[in-house]
């Protein structure tokens, strides 16, 4: 039977004092991000590939979809560097705004709590599994909707969302 984490995203078997598989709990974050990543682009009318643009200084993903634009709240989790072959998390980046390393306490204070280096060493060998991995624990400790990557020249950002909301336009004001 399969220990699954308790609401508060706990270590599964924490509460009865036996030992935690990190390898089953890391493949369930993933699991569970996949999940969700298939659902809020159909709760919000955004399947396809929809039109986006990132602010890293708010914070901030827009999706343009059929209908309305889409905004989410987001967590830059980090990055990866093809030409480096690393993944470098956003609290040990200093040319990202500091709200994102913020954000990450959650993440990084698990790592510290349960001696998990995967979530307390700065950069980590490796490309886009390494990062999609520490995306999806990330954004299970932080409770997110889903998580989003781009890819940028070199760099590939990965973003944990946290709040989704459709964009009220002008048009669509109150009267």
């Amino acid at each position: 039977m399969s220990e699954t984490p308790s609401a508060d995203n706990t270590a599964p078997g924490a509460a009865c004092g036996t030992a935690t598989d990190w390898a089953a709990w890391s493949r369930e974050a993933v699991e569970t991000m996949m999940q969700r990543n298939a659902e809020w682009p159909r709760q919000f009318g955004l399947q396809g590939s929809p039109a986006y643009r990132w602010d890293l200084d708010s914070a901030t993903l827009v999706f343009e979809g059929p209908l309305h634009e889409v905004v989410a709240t987001v967590c830059l989790v980090g990055t990866t560097s093809d030409s480096e072959g690393s993944f470098l998390w956003s609290w040990a980046n200093e040319a990202i705004p500091r709200q994102h390393g913020q954000a990450l306490e959650v993440v990084h204070d698990f790592g510290r709590e349960h001696h998990l280096a995967l979530l307390t060493t700065p950069r980590i060998q490796g490309g886009r599994p390494e990062a999609t991995e520490c995306l999806c624990i990330a954004a299970r400790l932080q409770r997110a909707l889903g998580t989003f990557v781009d890819k940028q020249g070199d760099v590939t950002l990965y973003f944990s969302i946290l709040h989704l909301q459709v964009a009220m336009g002008e048009e669509q004001l109150p009267n």
